[in-house]
């Protein structure tokens, strides 16, 4: 969650529920107004299908032609409610039919399958500006949150969810077909390890940002009259 990485082209971690959605359209518009060859991949989790900015930016991506691919990780539990609970439709990819744009399902624990679903309908949506919605159904490891203990769930389906981690999976079928040896991949699960750590101890080290930074990229070029008025802060001073 708030994460943001112009290097690697992240456009941001949201904490509101679809908040991601109407910018992801924004800037799939922008490519579009721009005449260039990017596409937009919108991540979101089931739940987010059910809240008004889903069908609000599938419309319009729809409607303008934008190159964007909308991705619904289903992990099947919202947050401990399962999808046919939620949701009247619980075939998350037959929504994409709504608005006229191509829908498709996919094994979301198997990386290759994800790969090249992922591929074409982003290769469609480069050559002739037409979004589609990409379901990739998952299963998620541990609770919604660090205060979710999972209760809705028995010991037996969390074996069988850990059984099917992808990066387990992906891992075994690597050692397999010998691109990797169990050394290969134990060495790599040693530097990825020493990664986080490394990015924990930063940003625990790091200093707060000051408060009057707030409001310092609110926009691209300095704007007259713009606020930077804290909550705090009195309307008028003399």
């Amino acid at each position: 969650m708030h994460m943001y990485d112009v290097a690697t082209r992240l456009l941001g971690g949201y904490a509101i529920v679809g908040g991601q959605l109407p910018l992801a359209v924004g800037a799939a518009l922008a490519i579009d107004y721009r005449g260039g060859d990017d596409v937009v991949i919108c991540q979101m989790g089931e739940g987010t299908t059910n809240i008004g900015a889903f069908h609000e930016s599938l419309n319009i991506a729809a409607l303008w032609n934008l190159p964007i691919v909308f991705l619904v990780i289903n992990n099947q539990t919202g947050m401990g409610t399962t999808v046919e609970k939620s949701s009247a439709e619980p075939d998350l990819w037959k929504r994409a039919s709504s608005y006229r744009m191509r829908g498709e399902r996919v094994d979301g624990t198997d990386v290759l399958a994800v790969r090249d679903m992922a591929s074409e309908l982003i290769e469609t949506a480069r050559r002739e500006g037409k979004p589609a919605l990409l379901e990739a159904v998952s299963y998620r490891l541990k609770g919604h949150s660090v205060v979710d203990p999972a209760k809705y769930r028995t010991s037996e389906t969390v074996s069988v969810v850990r059984e099917n981690d992808p990066v387990v999976l992906w891992r075994a079928a690597l050692v397999e077909a010998g691109v990797l040896t169990e050394d290969s991949a134990a060495a790599m699960e040693r530097e990825i390890s020493a990664e986080v750590v490394a990015a924990v101890e930063f940003a625990e080290s790091s200093p707060h940002p000051e408060p009057a930074s707030l409001f310092d990229f609110n926009y691209a070029t300095p704007v007259a009259g713009d606020s930077r008025r804290l909550p705090a802060d009195p309307l008028f001073t003399h």
